[in-house]
């Protein structure tokens, strides 16, 4: 047993997924005894013992089978004849002839899932707290991640983004406005970032609770990360699906008339009207023999858009 046991915990330091069974009743002449464990992965192997004959190909399958649903069970072979399987308690017949009848208690072992939170903002904090109280672990990378939210809200928007939207993880959120998140859309197509990434993006990202607050616009974002992995991919509204994951397909992108800078040392970005230091601009664009100058991406590859 104490080898099964170090067998667990180097299994779920290892984040892999099987079923601990373990015998909580033997009845004679059955020879496994009460207390024995073994461990049942998803391909039917098994490492410990808990019976033969045809005690092992229905635990296989029960195994499995909670193992897909994530949730325990009671296997009862010839241990309560003419019952029917209730929920949470599976009854079998004892056909081999060992005779006599077991209860075996499988239990999934999976590992949590994790959630990639990017930014520190107070969204990003909220979130951080909240997810431990639904079971999932913070992971630093996105692609180490089975979700990951965007919560940058204006430092760093740009790299996020396009970061999250190239990983692997089955929900990628960004917390923005759906005009801000149109914004941050053009910007990463026209940076090179393809449709086919942008188009796994939910923004803006969670439940729509109409809540205002980090704490809020948090359980928002969980209860849609929660309300997603429970359900089966075609049970997701398409009509939700396609509002929501292209968000700038219908903004329309109109340049306001430059006011003008206090001194040559600034100058007016073309696209928002905001006031830009010519020697530390970071976003700038040649065109025409003229530079212009851009207080952020968005603004540049808006005007850059517009001018194509």
């Amino acid at each position: 047993m104490t080898d099964i046991l170090e067998r667990v915990g180097e299994l779920r330091a290892a984040r892999k997924s099987f079923v601990l069974a373990t015998v909580v009743a033997s009845y004679p002449p059955q020879s496994v005894r009460s207390g024995a464990k073994a461990i049942v992965f998803a391909d039917g192997t098994i490492e410990g013992w808990i019976g033969g004959g045809c005690i092992r190909p229905v635990i296989v399958d029960e195994a499995r089978e909670a193992l897909a649903a994530a949730e325990p069970r009671l296997v009862r072979m010839n241990a309560g004849a003419g019952r029917e399987s209730r929920r949470g308690i599976r009854e079998h017949p004892m056909t081999c002839q060992g005779e006599g009848g077991v209860e075996i208690y499988l239990e999934p072992m999976v590992p949590a899932p994790r959630l990639c939170i990017m930014g520190d903002t107070p969204v990003a904090h909220a979130l951080t707290s909240l997810a431990d109280t639904i079971g999932y672990e913070v992971a630093a990378q996105p692609n180490d991640a089975e979700a990951v939210v965007v919560a940058t809200m204006g430092v760093g928007d740009e790299d996020a983004l396009a970061a999250a939207a190239a990983s692997g993880a089955s929900y990628v959120g960004l917390v923005a406005s759906r005009k801000k998140a149109g914004f941050l859309f053009d910007y990463a197509r026209a940076t090179g970032v393809p449709d086919e990434q942008l188009a796994r993006v939910k923004a803006p990202a969670g439940l729509d609770l109409g809540g205002m607050l980090p704490g809020e616009i948090a359980l928002s974002i969980l209860a849609e990360i929660v309300q997603r992995r429970n359900c089966h991919p075609e049970e997701r509204s398409a009509s939700d699906a396609t509002r929501d994951l292209h968000v700038s397909d219908s903004l329309q992108v109109q340049i306001p008339r430059r006011s003008a800078p206090r001194d040559d040392k600034q100058a007016i970005d073309p696209i928002c009207g905001m006031t830009v230091d010519r020697a530390t601009a970071k976003h700038t664009l040649e065109m025409d023999g003229e530079t212009f100058y851009f207080c952020c991406p968005h603004c540049k590859a808006r005007f850059a858009k517009a001018r194509a």
